[in-house]
């Protein structure tokens, strides 16, 4: 299951040729984004335009298959952070969320940030 990080989603938004050429190798497959991730890239549509930004993003995201944070995806995002912190390897709030989503799903993040590569037991796909 391949779980569109917010990186890839902003990249996919800009036109970015890495992000595009991974979708077309993958079009076959169902694309998954963690709600978190789509709620980061909803803030940026909303930044730039309120609410018609917003729903602009959402129709140009329409294709990808929300993956929801539930009690378990936060319960093992709670296991990231405290896992990250002990260690001095903090990566974020969002990204922890972003992170226990994909990992209690199963799932591979695909993204261009390497910080994820701190994160104990989670499938890592860089597109760039």
């Amino acid at each position: 299951m391949n779980c569109l990080d917010t990186s890839a989603l902003v990249d996919y938004l800009h036109g970015e040729e890495s992000i595009a050429t991974f979708l077309q190798e993958n079009e076959q497959r169902p694309l998954f984004a963690p709600t978190v991730a789509l709620h980061e890239v909803f803030v940026g549509g909303a930044r730039l335009r309120g609410e018609g930004g917003i729903e602009d993003t959402r129709e140009d995201l329409e294709w990808v298959e929300p993956l929801e944070l539930s009690a378990d995806s936060a319960a093992e995002a709670a296991l990231i952070g405290a896992e990250l912190h002990d260690a001095g390897a903090d990566i974020g709030p969002m990204d922890v969320l972003i992170a226990g989503t994909v990992r209690n799903a199963g799932g591979t993040i695909v993204t261009a940030d390497d910080h994820f590569e701190r994160v104990d037991g989670l499938d890592l796909h860089q597109y760039r």
